[in-house]
């Protein structure tokens, strides 16, 4: 990077800090001048988080970084507020829905514990994170570049809806809980090569685990997961397409 680039981007990483400092401040301060301190540091710090969204992921990626299985739900909903949808699936388990303008996030919920979470980016650029040293940033990497043992998997191609989903073993970090990659087709990035042609190998009871290490080399994951749930459990919280656009359109 040249002299010049570098200085031409301090002057517009300045410029944002300065007008954000501003903007902040407006809110702010005539909350502080009538004594409520406490709510003042609220304002400033939700009004901070809001405007760094608006560049970057990084408070979505601290966000989704306190989710764990087996964490209470009371203590997720003061992270990511009230979902929008819940479903009841079966045996007591419950599925809850937050819509994020750059990400779907789906808690599975038996007697008020968090049993398993997924993610699915929904935006372009937003690839947070995922699997530790296992994995890297969502959607820049294929499954086959996942560090772990693929295990069972999930093809679904139909009128509605298209999903491929397995669950990976990460050796010690996935011990008390499974780790879950997959994509999903209304997802960041749209394009997957072999999924139909694995569907029906599936349900013909062909060979397709060729056609799945294909499949594997050549797609990128836009959907993860954690929980201490069978993979069926996560395939039956997955919204169609339709779903989620009646869904987004009611509640946004």
């Amino acid at each position: 990077m040249t002299d010049a680039s570098v200085q031409n981007a301090r002057e517009k990483s300045f410029t944002f800090r300065q007008k954000t400092v501003s903007w902040v401040a407006a809110i702010t301060l005539p909350v502080i001048a009538l004594g409520n301190f406490s709510e003042a540091v609220m304002i400033v710090e939700s009004a901070i988080d809001r405007a760094i969204s608006t560049f970057t992921n990084i408070p979505e990626y601290k966000d989704l970084g306190y989710l764990r299985s087996g964490i209470n739900l009371d203590f997720a909903r003061e992270i990511f507020g009230m979902p929008q949808v819940s479903r009841n699936l079966e045996q007591g388990l419950s599925a809850e829905y937050f819509f994020d303008e750059k990400y779907l996030l789906t808690l599975l919920v038996r007697s008020g514990e968090v049993m398993g979470y997924t993610v699915i980016s929904l935006q372009e650029g937003f690839a947070p994170p995922v699997f530790g040293k296992w994995g890297g940033n969502l959607g820049e990497f294929t499954f086959s570049e996942l560090k772990g043992i693929p295990g069972d998997f999930v093809a679904d191609w139909t009128k509605n809806s298209a999903s491929y989903l397995e669950s990976v073993n990460l050796g010690g970090g996935s011990l008390n809980q499974k780790a879950f990659a997959g994509w999903v087709n209304y997802g960041d990035g749209s394009s997957v090569h072999g999924l139909a042609k694995l569907y029906q190998s599936v349900l013909q009871d062909g060979d397709s685990e060729t056609i799945r290490k294909t499949l594997r080399g050549s797609t990128k994951p836009n959907f993860y997961g954690w929980g201490d749930l069978p993979l069926s459990d996560l395939t039956a919280s997955i919204l169609s397409p339709i779903d989620l656009g009646h869904y987004l359109s009611a509640y946004q």
